[in-house]
């Protein structure tokens, strides 16, 4: 493991080891209604959040709501913000980071419960956050090896109370059970 991931190790065991998920937290521009694609808050059952945002090639992620503390910026480009929640409840006792083979690059997380009957998969493309909700591991390695089936990826994943290990061949881990 290298700086980077051993970086990104520590923040995803920081923000999301043990945690249990309650709502997502989606942003609209108050002057269009329209959806932001690019900034994302999960919230916790305690109520606090954690914001993810991408804008390039690897994501930020910050603790703070929006009109808390404005980590992002946004409000540089849009003069207000309405926060709108989803119900979405998740005891994450997995988690797996895609990682490019080539560059320092987070390419995405899967975050699930044991038996993935709840789970969000979340890909960072570029400017927008690719989001899907209640799937599989399978259908998730599915995607990563259909999009990213050129460059690769690198796969570390976490169950349960476990440490961090590299997987080489996502498919056949991506199909197993915690």
């Amino acid at each position: 493991m290298n700086n980077y991931i051993i970086s990104f190790t520590k923040k995803f065991d920081y923000f999301f080891g043990q945690k249990e998920i309650a709502n997502l937290i989606y942003l609209h521009d108050e002057g269009d209604n329209e959806r932001l694609d690019h900034v994302l808050f999960l919230e916790k059952d305690s109520g606090d959040v954690i914001g993810l945002y991408i804008r390039g090639m690897n994501p930020l992620f910050s603790v703070n709501r929006i009109y808390d503390l404005d980590d992002f910026n946004l409000f540089a480009s849009y003069e207000g913000l309405i926060e709108c929640k989803e119900n979405f409840k998740l005891k994450i006792e997995y988690v797996g980071m895609f990682f490019n083979t080539q560059y320092n690059e987070l390419l995405g997380f899967y975050l699930a419960n044991n038996d993935a009957s709840s789970s969000i998969f979340i890909l960072f493309l570029q400017d927008e956050i690719y989001m899907e909700k209640d799937c599989s591991r399978y259908e998730v390695s599915r995607v990563l090896e259909k999009r990213f089936s050129t460059e690769g990826f690198i796969t570390y994943e976490k169950k349960c109370e476990t440490d961090w290990e590299k997987i080489i061949n996502l498919s056949l881990s991506l199909r197993g059970e915690c």
